[in-house]
């Protein structure tokens, strides 16, 4: 796991979500959401959906978060499909690799039935094994 996250205030007084990658990398959460993975099927084949919902999931994160992200989609877990598609938006105030550049920024995704742990400790399960330096785009903001 990354280590514990901590919260902290930021220059406005606003509470942001801060974590510590395995590599060193501090990451801030930019934004979260999820919704229900089947969302807009009524019915059909469960084999088809889930084929469907998987395909479609690029898209929906870049309708969802706009602008310059790389994207690290989990693999979707064996067996049913979970009920929720959960995403979040992470940037580093670090570069990977254009020194001109301000931050390197990531939208993670997984799928999953958990919605009940609380959000620091869903997404410290999910960013312990990102590759930052391989998926996170760099941007000049």
């Amino acid at each position: 796991m990354a280590e514990t996250p901590v919260v902290n205030a930021g220059p406005s007084s606003a509470r942001k979500l801060e974590y510590r990658l395995p590599g060193g990398r501090t990451v801030q959460v930019e934004e979260f959401c999820f919704r229900v993975s089947t969302l807009g099927f009524l019915a059909g084949r469960e084999e088809r959906i889930r084929e469907k919902i998987v395909e479609e999931i690029p898209k929906l994160l870049r309708a969802q978060f706009w602008g310059n992200y790389g994207l690290v989609i989990k693999p979707v877990p064996e067996g049913p499909l979970p009920a929720y598609v959960l995403m979040a938006a992470l940037a580093s105030d670090q570069p990977v690799s254009d020194p001109s550049a301000d931050r390197s920024r990531i939208v993670l995704c997984w799928l999953s039935n958990d919605v009940e742990t609380p959000l620091p400790q869903l997404i410290d399960k999910e960013i312990t094994d990102i590759e930052w330096d391989k998926h996170a785009v760099d941007v000049r903001t």
